[in-house]
């Protein structure tokens, strides 16, 4: 009975100090916000940044029309890369008017490149 009044002031201003805290404080906490971006947990298999692939569900690995517009897709590419390379060596080449033995070396394993690149091409046309 001594302390009932000590204990009791000291709760009374404890409610008193959260209760004004209570009153005065926001809803809304102000402040940075966080962001920890954490990378995949599983990195073997079928895994790929978008999700997980299975190569069941590959068209290409199964369809042979596919398959096909594919590879004649590759191989207009390599013919296509070929014909630039060729034409950026002879520009660069003949700029200053005069072809060294090297220069005509280097333009003759181009157009050679070139040359092996249509004729997979054209291989490939004529066989499917």
């Amino acid at each position: 009975m001594r302390y009932l009044k000590r204990v009791s002031a000291i709760i009374t201003l404890m409610v008193v100090i959260v209760a004004a805290g209570a009153i005065s404080s926001q809803a809304q906490v102000r402040g940075g916000r966080r962001v920890v971006i954490v990378g995949p947990a599983f990195h073997g298999g079928f895994y790929r940044h978008y999700g997980f692939y299975d190569p069941f569900y590959e068209p290409y690995y199964y369809d042979p029309y596919l398959q096909a517009q594919r590879e004649k897709y590759y191989l207009q590419k390599d013919v296509k890369d070929k014909r630039k390379d060729l034409a950026k060596h002879q520009e660069k080449y003949r700029e200053d008017g005069y072809l060294s033995p090297k220069e005509q070396e280097k333009l003759a394993k181009d157009r050679e490149k070139y040359e092996k690149a249509q004729a997979k091409l054209n291989k490939y046309i004529r066989d499917y």
